[in-house]
């Protein structure tokens, strides 16, 4: 009987070690403030060439922004281009549904949105990476914009 003990005691062992070996160790989490491994953030500033919502928008109304892309030192970076629709009139303003194509000096950005136009501005809303190419190839993430009526700000970050 004893044995036997032994023997379940010793396989349990075994198979313990086996499955702790199999497991994934655990990373620590980012701090506050800290970015993650492999994690990339971008600011843009789009100052506006052309283009604004329409005066007095109804359901279907779209319109384009084409802009200048400027880093966070104010160093023209690209370009980029905004279309929005508006899906949902309402006595505040607009819901509009937006994607929007980021041109930098190493590679693109497309994200998309969905966002409240209410008021007057500044107008904050966020947005996902939901492509791009060249350094952003394969590129996941959240961007933070704030929509003033001359330029855009542009928080990204990339997974």
């Amino acid at each position: 009987m004893r044995r036997q003990a032994a023997a379940v005691a010793a396989v349990a062992a075994v198979a313990a070690t086996a499955v702790a070996a199999a497991l994934p160790s655990p990373q620590p989490a980012a701090a506050a403030g800290e970015k993650a491994a492999g994690e990339k953030n971008v600011a843009w500033t789009a100052v506006h060439r052309t283009g604004s919502p329409p005066e007095h928008p109804k359901e279907g109304d779209t319109w384009a922004v084409y802009a200048d892309l400027q880093d966070a030192a104010g160093k023209p970076a690209g370009d980029g281009s905004a279309v929005c629709t508006v899906v949902l009139l309402r006595y505040e303003g607009v819901v509009a549904q937006c994607r929007y194509v980021l041109r930098g000096t190493d590679g693109t950005l497309v994200l998309e949105s969905m966002e409240n136009r209410f008021g007057r501005g500044p107008h904050r809303a966020d947005a996902a990476v939901v492509g791009g190419t060249g350094t952003y190839a394969g590129a996941k993430g959240e961007v933070q914009l704030t929509i003033e009526p001359r330029r855009t700000l542009y928080r990204v970050q990339l997974r």
